[in-house]
């Protein structure tokens, strides 16, 4: 394919094509876009390069979630294509990011403008050691609100508040909460909003209403069956995807119905959870959208004189489908 093919298909002109390979300003913002996606859609890689060049460190988990890491990566890469920035992807290591010189130490031996840290641990001394350094980062699906931390995440403790209001505005009083190990911030949310939205409906947290589950680990039946003789809820809110898959299939191998007996929701909406039997209540994140918006965020950071965080935090949404309402 070239970019004749490419400004045909996109009903646009060859030189809109290559303003747009060559990083050129005067491009419709929604051009520039649309045409972007059909290249990468269309595997279309360009032999000219960009004079940007500059490289940004994606720091990831060595552990990650597929479907998850698959969708923001997708948006992360097609507005850092976008904006002639280049990517290299390097794994999570503690040492490499004890404090702000080991930070920059890291940076320049790499020959990175910044870095972009996906979902860091709970105790990881990495954004602050980044805001030491001055380096110009962006922390993804993590939120710092009380520091001067630049980060992009979605509102895990809403999501999780629009979920558990939901059980409640259908009856239920005895909604029990799954989560994985808090090592994450994101983990500490979800779980905060879990305990807010069951204040703000009146309803004193049980003893056993809210355990640990680590679905990757964990004989996921055990937990669901002690779930249920403890708390013996009529509706379960699982923090995680992976745990909702889990305690789906752990509560129907139980012997219970859903929703007849239990009703059952989590946080992670993705392409199966409609498919489920039944189709899954779900909290959905707009992922590619966090990735978009990080690196949107980059680049104006490493535009500025002067540090300045920027916190972006953008909406969850509930989808409820028949896992709560059976319908």
């Amino acid at each position: 394919m070239n970019i004749r093919k490419i400004a045909e298909m996109c009903d646009v002109s060859v030189s809109t094509v290559s303003r747009i390979l060559n990083n050129k300003p005067d491009v419709n913002a929604e051009t520039r876009e649309k045409v972007i996606r059909f290249m990468n859609e269309h595997g279309f890689r360009p032999t000219v390069v960009t004079n940007r060049q500059e490289t940004v460190g994606i720091v990831t988990p060595v552990v990650s979630f597929p479907e998850y890491m698959g969708e923001l990566m997708n948006g992360i890469m097609e507005k850092a294509y976008s904006l002639g920035l280049y990517l290299t992807l390097v794994p999570y290591e503690g040492r490499a990011f004890k404090d702000a010189g080991s930070a920059a130490h890291f940076c320049r031996s790499n020959g990175f403008k910044g870095l972009i840290a996906i979902n860091p641990p709970l105790q990881s001394s990495l954004p602050q050691a980044l805001v030491a350094g001055g380096i110009p980062h962006v922390v993804v699906a993590a939120s710092y609100p009380n520091s001067d931390v630049s980060w992009v995440d979605v509102d895990n403790a809403d999501g999780c508040r629009q979920a558990v209001r939901h059980l409640l505005e259908l009856g239920h009083r005895r909604i029990a909460l799954l989560h994985a190990p808090v090592a994450h911030p994101c983990e500490a949310d979800r779980v905060r909003g879990y305990y807010e939205a069951m204040r703000l409906g009146g309803i004193e947290v049980g003893s056993g209403w809210v355990q640990e589950l680590d679905a990757n680990r964990e004989p996921v039946k055990d937990t669901v069956r002690k779930m249920l003789q403890e708390a013996k809820p009529t509706a379960v809110f699982c923090s995680t995807y992976r745990g909702t898959l889990a305690v789906s299939g752990g509560l129907q191998e139980l012997g219970l119905r859903i929703p007849e007996d239990i009703a059952v929701a989590g946080f992670g909406d993705y392409d199966v959870s409609p498919l489920m039997n039944p189709p899954m209540t779900t909290v959905h994140q707009p992922i590619a959208d966090i990735g978009r918006m990080a690196v949107t965020v980059f680049d104006k950071l490493l535009r500025q004189e002067d540090y300045a965080r920027i916190q972006t935090l953008l909406p969850a949404r509930l989808i409820v489908r028949a896992s709560t309402k059976g319908e």
